[in-house]
């Protein structure tokens, strides 16, 4: 009986340890998940809808150009014709074309996904896969349509499947610098804020008017906080006796701008918004550029990339 009890007891533990191995194997691929999938929603820059987009459109079409010509890949080296190199740069103008479907057509059309103030590296990876999806696709039907050389569409998809690895590394890398260079850039903005003097108005007695005489606004400079423009209208958010408040006016960007050009203190660091630098509580950078908390209000403000150069020679 000790020897069977024994034998029991073995087995017993054996089962438990098994048991347990495989519980924390999966406890640990459960972690490991987690981290996996709250990293994919960490925020990116994008440039979908911007000059650099273009730029990085043309640079592509420019070096599938180049590759085309003077490596003549996947069979295009027996392709000929008197008009060869033409025909080999219409690679590169199709490439060109299909980045800017997708930088500028995509967005277009799937605005809700393409929220740059949205955006994470999950939304990045399917972009840049959508991104070779379409280019691949255009130059296969380009490639098939003048028999340069022969491409399926099985053979495009082969080459998303493989992309994505490289795609998903080059991603996250960039993530890091990109929130390491804005993070740091960002604090060192705000050590010098509270030492910030903007120059201010020559005019002795300077008041702000917005709107015509139906509608008007007026207001010290010290008063407007910042304001916010759409098609046609401006909504200003100014200091009060009782605190912000908010004030709409039928007039667009460029007479806020006119009004404000003698007043130094207010900047545009946004298509849709001038800003008082003195209404600047906070300046947070990560991943996908810089954000300005707004003074007194829980506002808060993202600095597009263009005006990038503008925020950080202020704080210098």
């Amino acid at each position: 009986m000790n020897i069977l009890r024994n034998i029991l007891g073995f087995f017993s533990h054996v089962f438990r340890s098994i048991t347990n191995g495989i519980t924390q194997f999966f406890a640990f691929i459960s972690k490991q998940i987690t981290a996996l999938v709250l990293s994919l929603k960490k925020p990116m820059a994008t440039s979908i809808n911007s000059i650099r987009g273009f730029i990085i459109s043309l640079l592509v079409g420019l070096f599938v150009a180049i590759v085309a010509i003077g490596v003549q890949p996947f069979g295009i080296s027996e392709f000929a014709s008197e008009s060869k190199t033409l025909y080999l740069i219409g690679f590169g103008l199709v490439a060109f074309i299909g980045m800017l479907i997708a930088k500028f057509v995509l967005p277009a059309i799937l605005s809700s996904f393409y929220n740059d103030q949205q955006w994470t590296i999950s939304r990045q990876i399917i972009h840049l896969s959508a991104t070779i999806l379409i280019t691949g696709s255009l130059i296969m039907i380009y490639s098939n349509a003048f028999k340069i050389t022969s491409f399926e569409f099985l053979d495009i998809l082969k080459a998303v499947v493989v992309s994505i690895i490289p795609i998903t590394i080059i991603t996250f890398i960039q993530q890091k610098l990109f929130h390491a260079k804005f993070s740091t850039t960002a604090e060192d903005i705000n050590n010098s804020l509270d030492s910030l003097n903007p120059p201010t108005s020559k005019h002795l007695f300077p008041v702000l008017v917005f709107g015509e005489s139906g509608q008007k606004l007026s207001l010290v400079p010290n008063q407007l906080i910042y304001a916010e423009t759409s098609k046609d209208s401006t909504d200003f958010y100014w200091q009060s006796l009782l605190g912000v408040e908010k004030t709409t006016i039928q007039t667009p960007l460029a007479k806020v701008e006119k009004e404000l050009a003698a007043h130094p203190q207010f900047v545009r660091l946004h298509r849709n918004f001038v800003i008082n630098l003195r209404g600047i509580h906070k300046v947070e950078g990560n991943a996908r550029g810089y954000r300005l908390r707004i003074a007194r209000t829980a506002h808060e403000i993202p600095v597009s990339w263009k005006f990038h150069k503008k925020l950080e020679k202020i704080g210098q």
